[in-house]
Parts: structure tokens; sequence; C-alpha cells
């Protein structure tokens, strides 16, 4: 059994593919691994990218398969691997074991064999140049989870567990909770306890999101950038809420740099994110002197934001990391909601599976009605079947599918923090890659957010934190050195309401018509993309718009309610032959 700083001291020595090996003893492998020559690697079907391989031998049919990548993503790597084994030797179990170079990656990958739905590959990938706690547990638990008597089969089973997502989940919310709860109970200052809680949580919320972005490298291309500029805080005399949150969150993050105070500058190269993400809220301007003390911030950095690895990746029907992504802050809002509140207002987590298998059925649905008019409908049920399943399309079909997306639009009624929203975007973006829109990840994401998703909910931090991940999805396939060069996020407060969809009108096809004008769409799009004095301009022109059509359309029913009452009180008064 390793201790932690043993396991943290093993996987921080490894520098080079030869490095590998030493990973293997404290799992049960012989210390000695069989290298694989070029003719072996084409037979076993091992990607280009991999460009030396070795195998060591374990107990019955576990093997460990070292593998040296270049010019590809490990992530990539690791997954084809596990496809072709699975397909081609499932008798066996390999551990795969892989480290890519520019940048450093150490990367642990195991998978259930047969699952009755797509294969799902579960990993550790991590930075040996920065190994973090949570790596140091999972590697701890893969040595400490060899059975005895060598029980090949339990032990496959807890490494499937350990490297999956689900195992760290459990204690990063109930660190989560924990520190939120306190932050709220010790903030100096007149408030309510729910206010409290409520500022706590939105602090908590954008430290989380900067936590994936740090990862990036965007906030002064330092990947440590929150801790650092925690202990530099704490050196200078202390008090983190006032001398760094609030000039980061507002006069930094939210201004742009032409704009910002020397306190502001003294951040060095942290991206304008504008979006309202960091903008003052009401409840942070009702409790303007609320004030958390810097022992509970250290207890944050020290047991969560430091603590756990963080990905901006989401979790895919085919991938879980043993790291936090996005989708876990839909978790994490369940799990910090009471139980009595959950219960009445039906906040319930909904599993990915299930979100991939809605989703897909209904983008299925929803591009068939779209291509009918276009293709006829024999031809839109095959162009969208193929489209969804990620299959060739013909060229033909392809023009007609970029042309049908552009009428496509998603609406989750009840959003919740935004899971069925982010899995549509991506779907999305991939479906109109297929047809032929040859932009980047990003670009595809950026329009189809701000035109074609939508989304309502009658909790405000449900719906903040669904923008969150959907700002999120956006920037994580952005691959940008230069933090100043990182675009402005799009302002998302009119794609996500806060409301209650059942108590508005119907989706009848007079309301369609009224709600597809194209002005309101115009002002829509341009909001998205403003920021400072055009942003409050444009959010004026939008309110204005937006009243005169309820207006409009509530006049309207009253003219039909009126004509109806006069018609009835004429028959009322009028003769009955009968």
């Amino acid at each position: 059994m390793l201790t932690l700083r043993a396991a943290a001291t093993r996987l921080a020595a490894v520098r080079d593919y030869r490095d590998l090996r030493t990973l293997l003893p404290p799992l049960g492998f012989a210390a000695e691994a069989e290298g694989l020559d070029r003719a072996m690697r084409r037979e076993l079907g091992l990607p280009e990218g991999v460009r030396r391989a070795a195998v060591a031998r374990g107990a019955g049919a576990l093997r460990a398969l070292l593998l040296d990548v270049q010019g590809e993503s490990l992530r990539d790597v690791l997954g084809a691997c596990a496809r072709r084994f699975d397909s081609r030797a499932p008798e066996l179990r390999v551990l795969l074991v892989g480290l890519a170079r520019e940048p450093l990656q150490l990367g642990v990958a195991a998978w259930q064999p047969g699952e009755a739905m797509r294969l799902r590959v579960r990993s550790l990938l991590l930075d040996p140049l920065r190994v973090l706690d949570s790596d140091a547990e999972t590697f701890a638990a893969l040595a400490g989870a060899v059975a005895e008597e060598d029980d090949v089969a339990l032990t496959w089973l807890r490494w499937v567990e350990i490297l999956g997502r689900e195992a760290i989940g459990g204690r990063f919310y109930r660190a989560l909770e924990r520190h939120v709860s306190a932050l709220g109970a010790n903030a100096k200052g007149t408030a309510s306890a729910e206010d409290r809680r409520e500022v706590a949580l939105l602090h908590v919320s954008r430290l989380l999101f900067l936590s994936f972005i740090q990862a990036k490298g965007w906030l002064d291309g330092d990947r440590d950038f929150l801790p650092h500029t925690f202990d530099r805080c704490m050196t200078a005399g202390g008090d983190f809420h006032r001398r760094v949150l609030r000039p980061l969150f507002h006069g930094t993050l939210n201004t742009r740099w032409s704009r910002r105070a020397p306190a502001a500058r003294a951040f060095g190269r942290v991206p304008f994110l504008n979006g309202g993400l960091f903008a003052r809220t009401a409840v942070e301007r009702r409790c303007a002197t609320l004030h958390c003390p810097d022992a509970d911030w250290g207890a944050l950095f020290g047991e969560l934001l430091a603590r756990y690895r963080f990905t901006a990746r989401e979790e895919r029907s085919d991938w879980s990391e043993a790291a936090v992504d996005p989708e876990m802050l839909g978790r994490a809002f369940e799990s910090l909601m009471a139980e009595g509140h959950r219960r009445a207002s039906g906040s319930f987590y909904t599993p990915q599976p299930l979100v991939a298998r809605v989703t897909g059925h209904a983008l299925r649905a929803g591009l068939e009605s779209a291509l009918a008019p276009l293709a006829g409908s024999r031809d839109a049920a095959r162009v969208a079947q193929s489209a969804v399943d990620g299959g060739a399309l013909a060229p033909g079909d392809a023009a007609v599918l970029r042309r049908a997306l552009a009428g496509v639009t998603v609406l989750d009624p009840a959003c919740g923090s935004g899971a069925f929203l982010v899995h549509a975007l991506e779907r999305l973006a991939t479906i109109a890659a297929l047809a032929g829109d040859a932009r980047p990840a990003h670009e595809l994401r950026g329009e189809l957010l701000t035109r074609s998703i939508f989304g309502v909910d009658r909790d405000p931090t449900a719906a903040w934190l669904c923008e969150l991940r959907l700002w999120l999805s956006m920037v994580i396939e952005r691959d940008e050195a230069d933090p100043m060069r990182v675009p402005p996020l799009p302002n998302l407060d009119r794609n996500v309401r806060v409301g209650d969809a059942l108590a508005g009108w119907d989706f009848g096809p007079g309301e369609l018509q009224v709600a597809a004008g194209s002005r309101l769409r115009t002002l829509r799009e341009r909001y998205a993309r403003a920021t400072g004095a055009r942003k409050a301009t444009l959010a004026r022109q939008l309110d204005r718009e937006e009243r005169s059509r309820s207006i409009a359309r509530v006049e309207g029913e009253l003219a039909t309610v009126r004509a109806a009452r006069r018609e009835l009180v004429a028959l009322r008064r009028g003769r009955d032959l009968f």
C-alpha cells in the first residue's frame, strides 16, 4: 500500500517513456516490460502517434501496455487503444499507461469490457510537473486495490471504479458543501442566512470557473494563479476578500484592459471575460459590507481548489476522467440544495447516459422537421438519422443539412444547471462540422450558442450555473496561448432566463410566428456580442421590444375574449328556436 507522499513522488518522477516502468510494481506488474517493434504495433492496430510501446505481465490476464505518444492527443490515443483491445482481445485486462510530451502529460486508463452501452474509458490524466493531492490519492488507491490471491476480476473492477470521475465526486461534493456553509456562516456583516449562503455560493462558483480557466493557462500564464495570489495576499497582510476577490472579479475580469485601475493591472495578463459572470449581482449590492474571513478562504484553497485537478472537458458517454469537470457543477448545485427544496422544486441530477439518449432523440426529431420542406419526408428522416449518429453524408445531403441547421432551435423549459443544453450545443456543433462547416469548434459553438440555445428555470442560481457551463463548453475548444487574445464571453442572460415556463403561453403556430420576429432575433444576437455602454443600450432596446410584444399578445387575447363574450351575450339574448 502506497502512502500519498510515495504515490506523489512516483508520479512526479516520470519525465521520460522509460520512467513509466517505475509505476508498474506498486500495481502488481513485473518491473520489466517487453518492447513491441513497429510490425507488432501495426498488427495490434495501435495509432500512428504511438512511437514506442511495451507490455508488462501481471497476475492472470492482467497486462500493462506502456505507450510513448508523440504528435497526437494522449486522450485520443488511450481511447483508440481501449476500443481496439476491447474488440480484438476482450479476454485480456490491459491497463494503459501512456506519456505524451509538448505538453508533458501522463495517463492511466482502464475500461469495463462488454458494457451494455457504448464503451466508456476511465482514466487519470495529469501533469507530472504538477502532481495534485487528488492525483496521488487516485494512484495510491490503484495500488491498494490489487486483490489478494490474484483475483484478476476484482482488481480490474476496482481499478475501473477508481479511475472514473465518480470516485472523486463524493469527496469533492462533501468538501464543497462544507466550505460554502462555513463561508456563509462566518462572514462578517449584516445579512440574512439565505443571503449569506447565496453570496458564498456565488463567490465559490466564480472561483470554480476560474479554476477551469486557470487550467488552460489564461490567468497570467500561471496554472496555479489562484493559490499563488492567495499566498501573496497573506504575505502582504491578508484581507483576501477585499484586496483580491473584489478587484479581480469586478475591476479585472469584468473590465477591459484600457479601463482597468492600477490595482487591477497588477494581476498581470488576465483576460476581459464579460458575459455578466463577474458583474455585481443584486444580492452583492444588497450585502455590500459582507466580508468572509481569510481563514475560511485558506481552507477553501487548501482542501478544495488546490487539491483537485480541474478539466474543462465534460464527461462523455465514452470517456470518464478522475478530475472535476463542468458537469460536476450541476451535481454540486444539487448537493448544496436542502433536501426539502429539491423535492419541492423537482431539482434532481440527470445521469449523462440519459442526457445523451434524450438529447439525441430530440435533435433527430427537430432536424427531421427542419429538413422535411427541403428534402422530402423520406430523405429528411435518413439525413437526420445519419447526422445524429455521426455517419458520412453525401455532398447534396450535407448542403441541405447546413441550410436546415440555421432554423433549428433548442429550448429546455426547465434547464436546471444546463446538462441538456450543454450536450445539445456540443452535438449541434459536431453535426455542423459533419455538414461541411470548416470553422474551428469554438466559433461553431459560439454562433450556435447565441442563435439556437435557450433555457428557462425558476431558480436564479440554476440559471446562472447553466450560463457558466455553456460558457465553459465554448472556451474549452479554444487553444489560445496569449490570455489577452481570449475573446469576451457572450452575454447569455437573454438566452437563459429566470422564470416559470409553465406560466407562459403555449407553442402554437401563432405564438411561434410572433416569437420568430427578425428584429427581436437581431437585437438578441447583437446584445450577446456587446460590451460596455452598447450592451446597456441594447438591453434597453430588447426590454422595449419584448414588452411591446407581450402587450400586443395580451391585447390580442383580450380582443379575442371580448369578441367571444359579445357572441355569447348575443346568443343569450336571442330567441332559442329549439
